[in-house]
């Protein structure tokens, strides 16, 4: 039986986060951080995430913490269901043939264990997230044994694998103010006194995690892809103390915790009412029904303030026994049958009396460890180390390395290099951004970005990165190590560090000089063409009409349901020079995209001038970046000394999300502006007028949804900008007669194209378009310009998205990729590029 460790992320800004992931035999537990992208790393380092049966979470509950695991779970999910289709369609086909059938599949689900707001995290994300085909149960740690009894060395979660020791540091109390919540709406504002000058009444304590956890568990992730986001009414007298059911006060809900009939109890109020959660994997009822349901997303969950623990773990593996003798066994005249019961710790029956499993088993093998050590500010550092568990012998032994998950310049604290002088026999590995180089995570993408530029330099940007660290060499010898993704040892049997794992810096100029002849050839050809002076004129001519015409389109995330190795999931920027910034969707991962794309100045600039963030619907894979975002611009007006607002184009149950994210963190909510929801109890809106708008128009002239057919609440939408400019998007749907005719005359249509003309059916089972479909919509809207996005990953390198160019014809349509940087205005320049861009992919799918 091997266990083994590997880096599988370090801090760059694909990955903010640190994540490890063991592995033992067929179950996996991931550690550290699941910041957004450490699937799409999980992707490109070709880990497998499907065994994952328990994360544990390490720092403070945010974002930025576990932005990325709602993802990675959906992702899991997805994986055990196509798991379970493949098993039963082989079997239909074995059953035919005799054969012998399939054993089904059976996953035990995945835990996860955090600190505080774990599950408030996850619940808030309820509007959006519910009927998965996954469990997941919710470990909140709130207790703290060690503190109270130093003495008390029992793990606080074990299997028949590691063992597990959580370590809880709370937050260092600070003699200053405590620092204002501007986004909490609860502030007290006196008189004519702004939010920004209120004062933060902080509550005393966290929320209680219990109706959360049954939100999480019951609702949104119980197993059943049929099972209904209600609770069921039950009268009191009916209840069993296994029953999870909730009670409606004030406006919001909490779990009844008894007395109950059932247990002979005697119960003041048996025909009172209480709201029945589904039990694991039951499908429970349909909200559509005529039956009397509560519907958990018309309730906040209960209030709740900043967490104060940050978690660390020490993680052992269990002793193993010593390896069997068998010439002793039998010279003791053991049976050979009787072996099995030595080798699992039984005496046996010898010639010569009573065998004891220590007389034919070698020395007992110690389990290793590891230590995940979280300190994300100097807030943490002192009761970090005044933790009882770095004083115990028996849990310090045997520990082989101890990862440091850092925040901005701790590195050097002088108390954290002390301890590791202390315990220099372990191995520290440094896991900060001062530590880790911000190198390219995803490989694929950048070598296709980079020969797409040797191609098209214009729209094709070089990506930025950087392979060095600020953080000085360790000197031979020292303990210290600094992060690298890929770092990978093996802690059992034998502890086996493997140097050759660790992930290769990308040689971009290689890729760069790879792009062969044949396609050099016709890429200057389009260059004499696109550089011609006639047509340049002829262009001019055609577009003397379409307002902006410098304004910037870049798709950020091009790929549809997951990201994957070449393409991140949706998210397109418009940035137009002198009224501001534009997003269409916000799929996980899309801020990496940005600071991937730009140099940390001209990032800065994308945040401070963003205007107004669009989502189309409530699939996982078109927002999960949004709160990250929020945040990141939130943060740069505030260096920049702005009251800046952002419009937030989305439905009411969104902005509930948002609302209940910005309790656990201060993302900027009350700079947040909803002009499609904007009274929280009221029906949303579909034209938002320049009236409307009023003087904070956001550079906005109207904003125009259009209800689209592919999920529940999915709307295209058109964002009209003072300028005249009129930019239309699909986000996901089926071709749409009514979303042409409301945006007819778009100067700009983004529109997704799922799929080929070759997969019709596909497109209509999934509620998709085929590229045929779009460009149909195109044509119906007038659309002077088309981008065409939100490709199925099957068509991650191949040629089969492609378009016949004409020559002298007016060419209004490109097809998006990761990166990629087209002027409005340059479309039928870019279009020049097309054949050569089409022969590199076709050599690239050979």
């Amino acid at each position: 039986m091997t266990t083994t460790v590997e880096l599988a992320a370090v801090p760059s800004v694909d990955t903010p986060g640190t994540c490890i992931y063991m592995h033992h035999d067929k179950r996996s537990y991931v550690f550290g951080r699941v910041s957004e992208g450490t699937q799409r790393a999980f992707g490109s380092r070709k880990i497998h995430m499907g065994g994952t049966e328990h994360v544990f979470l390490s720092g403070s509950v945010n974002w930025e913490q576990l932005g990325g695991l709602c993802g990675y779970l959906l992702s899991v999910g997805g994986a055990i269901e196509s798991a379970k289709e493949f098993t039963s369609q082989e079997n239909a086909k074995r059953e035919q043939k005799g054969q012998k059938l399939l054993n089904k599949t059976l996953h035990a689900g995945i835990a996860v264990h955090g600190a505080d707001n774990l599950c408030h995290t996850l619940a808030a994300c309820r509007p959006v997230i519910f009927r998965q085909p996954i469990c997941v149960r919710t470990y909140e740690h709130r207790t703290d044994p060690r503190a109270t009894d130093a003495a008390n060395l029992e793990p606080d979660w074990s299997d028949d694998a590691i063992k597990v020791w959580k370590v809880p540091v709370r937050r260092a109390r600070s003699s200053s103010p405590r620092k204002r919540r501007h986004s909490d709406p609860t502030m007290a504002v006196d008189g004519d006194a702004s939010p920004e000058d209120a004062i933060f009444q902080p509550r005393p304590s966290v929320s209680d995690p219990e109706v959360a956890s049954a939100i999480v568990e019951r609702i949104m992730f119980n197993g059943s892809l049929k099972n209904r986001s209600v609770l069921i009414p039950k009268k009191v007298r009916d209840l069993k103390s296994t029953d999870k059911a909730a009670i409606v006060e004030g406006g919001t809900i909490r779990l009844y915790k008894g007395p109950y009939m059932a247990d002979g109890a005697e119960v003041p109020n048996p025909d009172d009412t209480v709201w029945h959660f589904p039990d694991i994997g039951e499908i429970g009822v349909d909200e559509r029904s005529n039956n009397t349901v509560l519907a958990i997303n018309h309730f906040p969950l209960p209030r709740t303030t900043y967490g104060e623990t940050s978690m660390s773990y020490i993680i052992k593996t269990h002793d193993r026994r010593g390896k069997f003798n068998a010439p002793v066994a039998k010279s003791l005249g053991v049976e050979p049958r009787d072996f099995k019961l030595l080798t699992a710790g039984q005496s046996v029956q010898g010639k010569d009396g009573l065998v004891t499993p220590e007389m034919v088993l070698g020395e007992t093998q110690r389990g290793r460890g590891i230590i995940v050590a979280d300190i994300s500010s100097q807030e943490f550092v002192e009761f970090f180390m005044e933790r009882p568990e770095w004083k115990s012998k028996e849990l310090m032994e045997n520990v082989a390395v101890m990862y440091w998950i850092l925040g901005p310049n701790m590195t050097s604290d002088a108390r954290i290099q002390q301890f590791i002088q202390q315990h220099a026999s372990i191995k520290h590995i440094f896991c900060a951004d001062e530590a880790c180089p911000n190198m390219i995570t995803h490989p694929g993408a950048a070598t296709i970005q980079t020969k797409l530029r040797r191609i098209d330099p214009e729209r094709f940007p070089l990506l930025k990165f950087e392979n060095t660290v600020r953080y000085p060499a360790p000197s031979e010898g020292s303990p210290i190590e600094l992060g690298r993704a890929g770092q990978k040892f093996q802690l059992m049997p034998r502890l086996v560090f493997d140097d050759q794992a660790i992930a290769p810096f990308p040689d971009l100029v290689d890729a760069y000089d790879s792009v062969d002849d044949e396609v050099l050839k016709m890429a200057e050809e389009a260059r004499a063409e696109a550089t011609d002076a006639k047509f340049l004129e002829r262009v001019e001519k055609e577009e003397f009409d379409i307002p902006n015409r410098d304004a910037e389109i870049i798709p950020l995330g091009t790929g549809s349901s997951v990201p994957s190795k070449y393409r991140n999931v949706s998210a397109t920027l418009i940035r137009v020079p002198g009224i501001g910034n534009y997003l269409l969707d916000c799929g996980e991962g899309t801020l990496g995209q940005i600071r991937r794309l730009f140099d940390t100045e001209e990032a800065a600039d994308v945040l401070r001038n963003l205007r107004c963030i669009v989502i189309s619907h409530v699939h996982a894979d078109h927002h999960m970046g949004t709160p990250s975002l929020i945040k990141a611009w939130y943060e740069q007006t505030l260096r920049d000394n702005s009251n800046a607002t952002l419009a937030i184009s989305c439905i009411g149950r969104y902005r509930i999300l948002l609302e209940e994210l910005s309790q656990i963190e201060d993302i900027g909510y009350h700079r947040l502006r909803f002009p499609s929801c904007p009274w929280p109890k009221e029906k949303d809106r579909d034209l938002t007028t320049r009236e409307d708008l009023g003087e904070e128009n956001f550079g906005l002239a109207s904003i125009k949804r259009v209800p689209v057919p592919h999920c529940w609440r999915s709307f295209g939408t058109q964002l009209e900008l003072t300028s005249g400019l009129k930019i239309a998007y699909s986000g996901d749907c089926r071709p749409s007669k009514l979303f042409a005719q409301e945006c007819h005359g778009a100067h700009l249509l983004v529109h997704e194209c799922t799929f080929g003309d070759d997969k019709q059916d596909h497109a209509k089972a999934k509620k998709h378009s085929t590229m045929g479909e779009a460009l149909w919509v195109a044509r119906e809207m007038g659309a002077r310009r088309t981008l065409l996005t939100h490709f199925s990953q099957r068509y991650s390198k191949s040629d089969s998205l492609r378009r016949e160019r004409v020559e002298g014809v007016e060419h209004d349509v490109l097809l998006a990729f990761d990166f990629m940087a087209v002027k409005l205005g340059d479309f039928q320049k870019a279009a020049c590029y097309l054949p050569s861009v089409e022969r590199f992919m076709e050599k690239l799918a050979d």
